[in-house]
């Protein structure tokens, strides 16, 4: 069988990054004997790790087992992830095994603009193509006829953090929605895109809309979004204008490089940002989400920003599990800004977007049913009913016709 151009350039780029990695710690350990070799010794070690870390997240999917397997040891959280993931309860090696085969972040690349994107996996699960999408599709430079396509942009929820697999995130499970109750009717064929990326803010979505999913045909783009917005401000970080943390530790790759050759401090980080109060960082949201429907406009294609559902936000009646998560979020900040959100984004006079706000999601769910993996995710259970509203709270069915 004939290898695929990633497939053949796959062993060429783990060449390359063996390569850096190894002028890399070449050069640190250079730097180490001539700093001294005490000093020298610690500065290496560390500086190696640093430099290890983003090799091994630009090339490999990072599992739910990396984020929280060193939980698993704590009761409650054990049998909360076990009831999310269907382990029968005290099984700490099937769970942990079941979570190692979860996938929580994609492997990264550089990308203009918007600083990272996924690196593309063929034939996986998690599958991303060519152009950083978690789709099996390949292209979009036409779009058959009788074909709606809809793109899904936002941070990890989106993107699927959690999901058990790639047929269980919610833009999986809301294309096969929309076939199964409307094609028959529309006589259209539903096209659900992810083009999400994790720890992405309205702003990387906005650059990505622009640049990128206006050429792709678009009927529609559905930001699900918000939360990001609130976490990266909660972090000392401006939204306008920001390294991601894919992108922070790539730019500490690049400086661990610099420093190494013996010259002094040269990129760094921006230092932390003052949190803006709530009506400050709505502003923020609604002008980037009012650029992207105007981008949209001109594509004769519909944008709706859905305000996704968190820990904070949501009716649900909480387990123990869950209770905990809350504790440790500053709801009093999160409900102010969320709530600045909806007042702002839901008076946007922007004729092709509407704000459908499903932050008061899972309110049927009582305190016996274990929803939340941590403060923002969702597993199957949840992506399913955040899909189920996506397709029922939308009107599809108005989709043929363009916006006026």
């Amino acid at each position: 069988m004939t290898s695929t151009p990633t497939e053949q350039a796959a062993p060429r780029s783990r060449q390359l990054l063996g390569v850096l990695l190894a002028t890399l710690i070449a050069s640190i350990t250079a730097g180490g004997v001539l700093g001294g070799y005490a000093i020298g010794r610690i500065t290496r070690n560390r500086d190696i790790e640093n430099v290890r870390t983003y090799i091994t997240s630009a090339n490999t999917v990072r599992s739910l087992y990396e984020v929280l397997g060193k939980d698993l040891d704590d009761p409650v959280t054990a049998r909360a992830l076990g009831r999310i993931y269907d382990i029968p309860s005290g099984n700490r090696d099937a769970l942990a095994n079941r979570l190692r085969n979860i996938a929580w972040t994609p492997p990264s690349r550089p990308a203009p603009f918007v600083g990272h994107i996924a690196r593309p996996i063929p034939g996986a699960d998690p599958h991303i193509n060519t152009m950083g999408f978690r789709d099996e599709r390949e292209s979009y430079v036409t779009k058959p006829d009788r074909t709606l396509r809809a793109f899904i942009t936002g941070g990890s929820l989106a993107w699927g953090s959690g999901a058990p697999s790639q047929k269980q995130t919610i833009s999986y499970l809301l294309e096969q929605l929309l076939n199964a109750r409307l094609s028959p009717v529309t006589g259209f064929h539903y096209e659900i895109v992810n083009a999400a990326f994790p720890a992405w803010s309205t702003t990387q979505e906005k650059l990505l809309i622009q640049q990128v999913l206006f050429d792709l045909h678009p009927d529609l783009v559905i930001m699900l979004s918000g939360n990001n917005d609130v976490h990266w401000s909660l972090h000392g970080s401006d939204i306008r204008w920001f390294f991601s943390y894919s992108d922070q530790t790539y730019v500490h790759l690049l400086h661990e490089l610099y420093r190494s050759s013996g010259h002094a401090e040269w990129i760094s980080v921006p230092v932390p940002y003052p949190r803006p109060e709530c009506s400050v960082l709505s502003s923020f949201t609604l002008r980037n989400v009012e650029e992207a429907a105007f981008a949209l406009d001109r594509a004769k294609a519909r944008l709706i920003f859905a305000l996704q559902p968190n820990i904070v936000s949501t009716p649900k009646a909480l387990t123990e599990h869950e209770q905990r998560i809350l504790q440790k979020q500053d709801k009093p900040y999160w409900d102010a800004c969320y709530q600045s959100m909806r007042d702002r984004l839901g008076r946007s006079a922007a004729h092709n977007y509407r704000l459908l706000d499903l932050s008061r999601s899972f309110g049927e769910l009582d305190d016996a049913t274990e929803l939340f993996i941590d403060s923002y995710h969702v597993a199957d259970m949840g992506n399913r009913l955040i899909a189920e509203a996506l397709a029922n709270q939308i009107d599809w069915r108005s989709l043929k016709n363009p916006p006026h």
